[in-house]
């Protein structure tokens, strides 16, 4: 009859030497220089379909103000708070990198 443990079983840990040398061999390789990009937003790896999300705190009046407009026109308030700072990001953009 086996014991009951108190644990889970554990996975055997790899090799931590074969692990360091395949490291090793790897960082051997001479690195592939990239050519630094001039802004952040173009730097290779940038994806036009992933998004972030980022919160912004609006004053009480402005919240519903932006309720309104969402109620009273098509769309969300989401689709014309971003379609709004999309076009002054652009805009600030242009301005700052002349």
């Amino acid at each position: 009859m086996s014991e009951l443990k108190s644990r889970p079983p554990v996975k055997a840990k790899p090799d931590l030497d074969d692990f360091l040398s395949g490291a090793e061999k790897k960082t051997a390789q001479k690195p592939i220089k990239q050519q630094k990009a001039a802004y952040p937003w173009e730097e290779a790896g940038i994806r036009d379909d992933v998004t972030k999300v980022y919160n912004l705190r609006l004053p009480e009046a402005y919240l519903l103000k932006l309720k309104f407009i969402a109620e009273h026109s098509p769309g969300s308030m989401h689709k014309f708070c971003l379609n709004v700072v999309q076009e002054a990001i652009d805009a600030k953009i242009n301005e700052l990198t002349k």
